[in-house]
């Protein structure tokens, strides 16, 4: 068995990410948290999660016709 830095099991079992942990990778135009699992569209720089496309247009200055 290959030797590791952890004291013991239970060490290694807190600091081991598992697969249902959602990694967090930045927050968007709006400040709110983006995990690595969300859907997502990044442009000039700005995180835009899937259905809020129209809502940063706005907040960036555009004018809403409906």
């Amino acid at each position: 068995m290959l030797k590791d830095n952890f004291a013991n099991q239970a060490e290694r079992d807190r600091l081991t990410p598992t697969e249902q942990e959602s990694k967090l990778i930045g927050y968007d135009y709006a400040g709110r948290s983006v995990f690595e699992s969300d859907s997502r569209i990044i442009f000039d720089g700005y995180i835009i999660c899937d259905g809020d496309e129209r809502d940063f247009l706005l907040t960036m200055g555009g004018d809403a016709v409906d």
